[in-house]
């Protein structure tokens, strides 16, 4: 059995471990990351050492260098302050920071111009920049079905924002079923667009409690009607919890000043994925102007 090292790690992954309390098995693997499903449903994250920190994630020194051969339902438990991956490897936690995902808090009404002036800036960034699906599509590019993706996507998206600002939202609690799980890839166009929409609702001091309410409403259907890869992230946004390089961009956005930072934090959020990033970015985009255009 080899022991590798973790660098950080969420607080309630390294407090399971600590305490003993975590038992599950490997759900799925993948180049640069393993999910683990636990005995509770929860899905953890053990994760190279390049990429950013997140919620229920595990950044490991050179696990995926010198990668173990790890099967689905390989068990996972903790035992003396380690993870253990069956009788392949065991991860220290001792000496790893824990990570914190910032509290963010939603821009007063007198600081609605300059956000919104940004939020303008992005939009003009982004479009030399589409991707080649999800909802930043370059249709020069593009195959017939990708466009004619792109379109339902955005009708569809577009459909339940006009929803959620006339406060109609049963109508907008049925039309969140054809959004979500819309979309190609393990984690849908559509759950990503809701990811993003669902971190600016859960702002702190967020100032329309009943869309925030509607969303921690949706949890049950959404469950239903994704897989729990992407679930999980709608969970944790729904907690007002993501990837760290998100958190770093929002403050950056409702915070900062510099235009060149701005960007930079901008372009690493885009890099999540080969669409997830940009539809992320887009849900939040899309939210507030939401929130800037209500009464």
């Amino acid at each position: 059995m080899r022991t590798y090292q973790s660098l950080s790690g969420s607080q309630n992954f390294i407090s399971d471990i600590q305490t003993q309390s975590l038992k599950g098995e490997v759900h799925s693997t993948f180049n640069r990351t393993i999910n683990i499903i636990c005995d509770s449903g929860e899905l953890y994250t053990i994760a190279a050492e390049e990429l950013d920190n997140a919620p229920n994630t595990l950044r490991v020194t050179n696990f995926f260098n010198n990668r173990p051969q790890l099967i689905i339902k390989t068990p996972v438990y903790s035992q003396n302050g380690r993870l253990m991956i069956g009788e392949i490897a065991a991860i220290e936690i001792q000496g790893a920071s824990e990570w914190h995902y910032p509290e963010i808090e939603f821009p007063k009404k007198q600081e609605y111009s300059k956000i919104s002036k940004r939020v303008d800036q992005l939009q003009g960034w982004l479009i030399p920049l589409e991707s080649t699906g999800g909802y930043l599509l370059n249709k020069k590019q593009a195959t017939t079905y990708e466009k004619m993706l792109h379109t339902m996507l955005w009708q569809e998206s577009e459909q339940l924002l006009a929803y959620l600002k006339e406060k109609q939202l049963f109508q907008a609690m049925k039309q969140l079923k054809r959004v979500i799980g819309l979309g190609p890839g393990l984690t849908p166009s559509g759950d990503d667009f809701l990811v993003g929409l669902a971190l600016i609702f859960t702002t702190v001091h967020y100032p329309y409690h009943s869309l925030k309410q509607w969303l921690f409403n949706s949890r049950n259907e959404l469950r239903k009607r994704t897989n729990i890869i992407s679930f999980s992230a709608l969970d944790w946004a729904i907690k007002g919890v993501a990837r760290e390089r998100i958190g770093s961009f929002l403050k950056e956005l409702f915070y900062g000043e510099s235009e060149v930072v701005l960007k930079r934090k901008m372009l690493a959020v885009l890099a999540i994925g080969s669409t997830s990033g940009g539809d992320m970015l887009t849900g939040m985009l899309e939210g507030i102007k939401l929130t800037l255009s209500l009464d």
